[in-house]
This record gives C-alpha cells, sequence and structure tokens, in this order.
C-alpha cells in the first residue's frame, strides 16, 4: 500500500515534468554567457593577434565565426527537436571546448579561420537548444524569469567578452582568452552532464528533413521578412560600433586600459531587457521593438555629434546599447509569434538573421570611414529597421492584435 498522498504524487509528476530548478537556470545562464563571449571576445582581439600573426586577422577571427554561428542556428534547432535538448548540448559544449582550446595555439590566420569557424559552429548548439529546454523544463510560474535571465547573459556577453579578452590580453596574452575560455567551458560541460534533466519527450513521428522544411517555410512569410530586414542591422550596428571605438579612442589618446573601462559605460544599458515585457503591456511588443530601435539610432547620432569628446561617447553609447537590450527580446518574441505553429523555425531563423548581422559588423566597421561617419551610416540603418517594423505592424495589425 502506498504511503504518498495524492499531494506528494502530484509534486513529484511536476518535478519529472519540469526538471529545471533554480541551480540549472543559474549553470545554464553562466554557460549562455561564456558561449557569447566567445563571439564578442574578438573584437578587441583583432590588434593583437593580426600582430603577432603577421596579418589583417578581422575576416578570420570574427566574421567567419559569426558566418558560422548564424549558419549553425539552422541546424542545431532542428536537430535538438530530433534527438533531445540536453544531448545537443553536451555534444556542442564538448565539442567547443575542444576547439575553444585549439584556437589558443593558431598559428596562422588561415589555421585561425578553420578553428575560428568551428568554434562559431559548435558554439551555436547552445543559445536554441538552451532557450528551447528552459521554454519546456522551467516550472511555468519561472519560466518567463529563466528566459529573461538567459536573454540578458546573451546582451552582457557583448560587452564582458570586449572587457575581459582586452584585459587578459593586455595581462597574459591573446592566447589566454581561448585557454581560459576552454576551461570555463569544460567546467560548464560537467555541470550539464551532472544536473541537467531532460523532461519526458512526446515523439511526434516528424522526419528530420521536415523540420529543416519548416525553417525553409518561416522563412518565405512575408511579415518575417519585414523582421528580417529590421533583424539583420542590430547585432551589424552593435559590432560594427565596437570595432570602430577601439581605434577611435586610441586616436584621442586613450591607452589600452582605459578604452577597457569606456566599454564597460554600456554594460548597465543590457539590463534593459528585465524591463521590455513591462513596457510591452503598454506599447505592445512589436512597439517596443521600434523604441529600441529608434532609441538606438538616437544614440547612435548622439555619439557622432560627440564622438570628440570622452564624457560625450561614453554616455551616447550607453543610449545606444540601451536601445539594443530593448529590441533584442521584443524582436526574438515577435519571430516566436510570426513563425507559428513553426515556433522552432521563427527561432532558429532569428538567431540566423541577428548572427548573420554580426557577421558584417567588423566588414561595416574596415570600411574605411570615419568614426562620426560610420556611426551616421549605422544610424540610417537603425531607421530602415524602424520602418521596416513599421511595415511588419501594418501588415500583421488584424491578425496578431496586441502584439502588434
Amino acid at each position: 500500500m502506498s504511503t504518498h498522498s495524492p499531494h506528494h504524487s502530484a509534486r513529484l509528476r511536476g518535478n519529472q515534468q519540469h526538471p529545471a530548478r533554480g541551480g540549472t537556470v543559474a549553470l545554464l545562464v553562466v554557460t549562455a554567457l561564456l558561449v557569447l563571449m566567445q563571439l564578442y571576445s574578438a573584437i578587441p582581439l583583432v590588434a593583437p593577434m593580426g600582430t603577432d600573426l603577421g596579418a589583417d586577422v578581422s575576416f578570420a577571427l570574427s566574421t567567419v565565426f559569426s558566418i558560422c554561428y548564424a549558419v549553425g542556428f539552422l541546424v542545431w534547432g532542428p536537430l535538438a527537436d530530433q534527438y533531445g535538448r540536453r544531448r545537443i548540448m553536451v555534444i556542442g559544449l564538448l565539442t567547443l571546448t575542444v576547439v575553444t582550446f585549439a584556437c589558443g595555439f593558431a598559428s596562422s590566420a588561415p589555421l585561425l579561420a578553420v578553428l575560428r569557424g568551428l568554434q562559431g559552429l559548435t558554439a551555436s548548439s547552445f543559445a536554441p537548444v538552451a532557450l528551447a529546454y528552459l521554454a519546456e523544463a522551467t516550472p511555468p510560474a519561472r519560466r518567463a524569469t529563466a528566459i529573461g535571465a538567459m536573454s540578458t547573459a546573451f546582451l552582457v556577453a557583448g560587452i564582458l567578452g570586449q572587457v575581459a579578452a582586452s584585459a587578459v590580453a593586455l595581462e597574459l596574452g591573446w592566447e589566454w582568452m581561448f585557454i581560459l575560455s576552454g576551461v570555463m567551458l569544460a567546467l560548464c560541460l560537467v555541470g550539464v552532464v551532472l544536473v541537467v534533466a531532460e523532461p519526458p519527450r512526446h515523439t511526434d513521428g516528424v522526419r528530420l528533413t521536415r523540420r529543416f522544411a519548416a525553417v525553409a517555410t518561416v522563412a518565405t512569410r512575408p511579415s518575417v521578412l519585414l523582421l528580417s530586414a529590421a533583424h539583420l542591422t542590430l547585432l551589424l550596428s552593435f559590432v560594427a560600433m565596437y570595432t570602430g571605438l577601439g581605434p577611435h579612442l586610441s586616436s584621442l589618446g586613450l591607452n589600452s586600459s582605459q578604452v577597457i573601462w569606456l566599454r564597460l559605460v554600456g554594460l548597465p544599458g543590457m539590463f534593459a531587457s528585465l524591463i521590455a515585457g513591462r513596457i510591452t503591456r503598454r506599447l505592445g511588443t512589436a512597439g517596443v521593438a521600434r523604441a529600441g530601435f529608434a532609441l538606438a539610432a538616437a544614440g547612435l547620432l548622439l555619439e557622432a555629434a560627440l564622438s570628440g569628446t570622452l564624457v560625450g561617447t561614453g554616455a551616447s553609447s550607453l543610449v545606444f546599447v540601451t536601445g539594443v537590450a530593448l529590441a533584442v527580446p521584443s524582436m526574438i518574441t515577435l519571430f516566436g509569434e510570426s513563425a507559428a505553429p513553426n515556433r522552432a523555425g521563427g527561432m532558429a531563423l532569428n538567431g540566423f538573421v541577428l548572427f548573420l548581422g554580426a557577421s558584417l559588423g567588423p566588414l561595416t566597421a574596415h570600411l574605411g570611414l570615419s568614426f562620426p561617419v560610420l556611426l551616421l551610416g549605422l544610424a540610417i540603418l537603425m531607421a530602415i529597421a524602424v520602418a521596416s517594423l513599421t511595415g511588419f505592424t501594418r501588415l500583421t495589425r488584424s491578425t496578431m492584435g496586441t502584439v502588434a
């Protein structure tokens, strides 16, 4: 005869259905931060690595990683739907750890390009799969908080990745950024193996080829095309601005350690993503996204006008980063809702477009434009994004209600 009460049995079933508790969420958030830092650490490493390897490594270090990272979203999402979230996270993190260590021993630009491409491809296995896992394995009452914390980690990595890479390269050498990252990723891998539990999976009998086809179906929708036009500009502008910022600050007489502190100025703005949900109740999701792009454009215009002063550059970069932080979670939500019922395809496409833009950022920054002119061009892209979102709103008003 069972001694368990009905309440105890219900709680046990709930724990099995939603096994992700606070420790699991914290582990995945920290892992997400470390994984995304591998993208943004390239921004300050271009100069020291180029000097040591005797070549321009911007394409090999930044663009190759970002392109492979973007393409990886289209691959890992369907694979995780087919074979399970935990399995893909473990395989991806194991491979990423090995390749990250190897990057620290790159001896030429072509070898660096190969290793960074593999690093980007394996790094992209984490973000979409971890978000899908939290959406399924976190208790409903804590789900929004968990996903919000993960989104914030993605954004904070944009600043911390630059700062950590700058500091490590300055004190120990650029190789140690990859070596230390490999050590920390290995620890995260052990944590995922020991802590992350897969919730019960319901096989739907869908073939893997059908899952990949769903992504293509989503990509052809007019509303998603308009979202993609806006989304492409987001990390393109972020990466391009910060890539151009270092040389600009050096021209103003700042040394490497002072540049690190100015990069940190934008960090508080990243946490604006945590209040995006509250603002959504008044402006709607698309309204918050438009406001984010508009604020980012204003920050870029201010930075262009005040680029000759350190205070003005720092303050306006904070405005820009705040706008980006408001736009990112809103755009993720819009992609998911516009792709319904193929939400997994929408999330894969969201990541692909977002990081395709990131891959274009370094190329944009190296067009030979002065820093103020670069910022003006990026502000125009932000304005085009606002126009695209306005078109999206008009197109979907009748079908999406308050979302638009």
